[in-house]
């Protein structure tokens, strides 16, 4: 184990910070548009007055990333990556603040290079407990990594510290090289985390969101992987408009961002679809409100014809990306994937057109709206149905599950594998089953206003090719945006018909989807039960329920109602 601990890192942070104060230091606040103006100069301008900067490291560093600390905090099962990442902790602590290490003394790059801060607050501020300050610190021997803390900042409020709010700090040190990948050491319980050898902008996000979530956990909030909206439409039962508030939780590329933004074609007079925030909430146990973080969107730029809403959006010069293709005349090539699979931009959420946003960043309270909808985004594509609603034991097992496929935000180089991410959440820190069972206690307390949907934004009928996951043997039928969208706007409208499925104990969306001009939507290609002989099917669910059951097993602490309904709903 490492010599250095958090306590040693949360000094050197608050010591840097203490040095931004004063005149003729390496250390330098921005706090209005020069940071902007300096990052702006080296990077790729598009035809719309946004821009791009190109980085070395383009996704996440999660195999190493080690989370130190107590047992309570600690990782648990940790990846070789994990372990040797720790083991180095002390050699680069050396290096970037000073001090000897294996017979040599450093004067520390953060003692010498010149570093970038950048203060904002997350958090609506409606509550305290979950408001925090967040203090970035970026080194920028490279000029070209001023971009970081640029776009980092548009992501939260820009005012002053919030009084009795929690505060943290991460330093990244892009220019120390690290191959690869980044290396990241978070030290939860100090507020801290120090970023080495990466430049990706998600990380930075990440990491406040990661710290945030497990303080909002000690207070009585769940952190949640979701994206936020408010939903008006009128009911084909009753003819009034009801008002829902939904919370969309989904693995990296599985379309929670596309579905916050969706109209879901809801056209009739008085009904919305109305933006809240984008990706990660704090649910309040004590009254079930959901509170959001961040001011903008963190979109994956891949936005096609489709993006009713985000590719029309993304063409303002508020939209700025990291490794996003723009061509010599600056036309931005969103789909061309060649040089890098996982672009991302972020747009502020007030550059989205006045009446395609909310009020405010977190959702109306309870009382407030008919119903709060959580819809669970996966992307599996042979047997499982496109829309299923859950009971609670049900939707406790599937944010256990966290299933869906890798896709190049994760680990490029298992793009179309299986994964399991418990809570869609690759950033939990502590007991996981404890965040699976906080949830359960959720939608059991809030139980007649709170549904649950399980939608595969993948599709269904492949016939997968264990050789090669990325070149099945027969391609999945797909709903793509425009089906998920005719899909969605059935659920809010009240129109679908649900039929009783023995093969997961849930209703499943079988018809009542209309698409454009109102021509009946055809459910059939999407049905499993048709896609696949009877013997062939119920092999396949048996192996992957199995499959669920063994991982939800892992899992000693889990409140066993949990997994006794899920072996009563699910064929075995």
């Amino acid at each position: 184990m490492p010599q250095v601990d958090g306590k040693f890192i949360a000094k050197r942070l608050k010591d840097l910070q203490e040095r931004a104060k004063r005149v003729g230091t390496n250390v330098t606040v921005y706090t209005g548009p020069e940071l902007g103006r300096i990052a702006l100069m080296l990077g790729q301008r598009n035809v719309y007055g946004g821009y791009n900067w190109d980085t070395r490291v383009r996704n996440r560093s999660a195999k190493f990333t080690a989370t130190l600390g107590t047992e309570a905090v600690c990782d648990r099962n940790p990846m070789p990556e994990q372990v040797a990442t720790a083991e180095m902790l002390d050699s680069y602590a050396a290096r970037i603040f000073g001090g000897k290490h294996d017979g040599k003394t450093y004067a520390g790059h953060a003692n010498q290079l010149p570093v970038d801060m950048v203060q904002r607050v997350m958090g609506s501020g409606e509550d305290k407990d979950f408001t925090f300050n967040c203090n970035l610190l970026v080194t920028t021997k490279n000029r070209a990594n001023h971009h970081v803390g640029f776009m980092w900042g548009k992501m939260l409020r820009r005012c002053e510290p919030v009084a009795g709010a929690e505060t943290f700090h991460i330093l990244l040190v892009p220019d120390l090289p690290t191959g690869d990948f980044g290396r990241f050491y978070v030290f939860p319980e100090d507020n801290v985390t120090l970023g080495v050898g990466c430049e990706y902008m998600g990380e930075a996000k990440k990491g406040f969101l990661r710290l945030a979530m497990w303080r909002a956990k000690q207070k009585g909030l769940l952190g949640v992987h979701a994206g936020t909206k408010v939903v008006v439409a009128k009911s084909a039962v009753t003819g009034e408009l009801k008002r829902y508030a939904v919370a969309i939780l989904g693995n990296s590329g599985t379309g929670k961002t596309t579905n916050v933004g969706h109209t879901h074609y809801l056209d009739q007079e008085g009904e919305q679809s109305l933006v809240v925030q984008d990706d990660f909430v704090g649910l309040r146990l004590k009254d079930g409100r959901v509170l959001g973080t961040e001011q903008a969107l963190f979109l994956k730029t891949d936005l096609d014809e489709d993006d009713v809403l985000l590719r029309p959006a993304a063409e303002s010069a508020e939209f700025v990306s990291q490794n996003l293709y723009i061509d010599f005349e600056g036309n931005i090539q969103y789909l061309e994937e060649d040089l890098c699979a996982n672009g991302r931009g972020i747009l502020p959420i007030t550059a989205l057109p006045a009446d395609r946003r909310y009020e405010s960043i977190d959702l109306p309270p309870l009382d407030d709206v008919d119903s709060m909808v959580f819809i669970f985004n996966t992307r599996r594509n042979t047997i499982a149905p496109i829309l299923r609603e859950m009971n609670p034991e049900q939707a406790a097992a599937y944010f256990m599950l966290g299933e869906s496929i890798e896709t190049a935000a994760g680990d490029p180089t298992r793009i179309g594998q299986s994964i399991r991410t418990v809570g869609t959440n690759p950033f939990i820190v502590g007991d996981k089953a404890e965040e699976g069972n906080i949830f359960y206690d959720y939608l059991k307390r809030y139980e007649n206003k709170v549904r649950c949907f399980l939608m595969n934004t993948g599709g269904v009928g492949e016939i997968p090719n264990p050789d090669d996951p990325r070149n099945p043997k027969r391609q999945a039928n797909r709903p793509w945006k425009t089906g998920v969208g005719y899909i969605t706007r059935a659920l809010f409208r009240e129109t679908g018909v649900w039929n009783d499925d023995d093969d997961f104990g849930m209703k499943v969306l079988a018809a009542g989807v209309t698409g454009e001009g109102g021509k009946i939507y055809d459910m059939a290609p999407l049905d499993p039960r048709r896609l696949y002989d009877t013997a062939t099917r119920e092999q396949m669910v048996v192996d992957l329920n199995r499959e669920r059951l063994a991982y939800l097993e892992k899992f000693p602490s889990l409140d066993p109602k949990i997994v006794k309904s899920f072996k009563k709903t699910h064929r075995l």
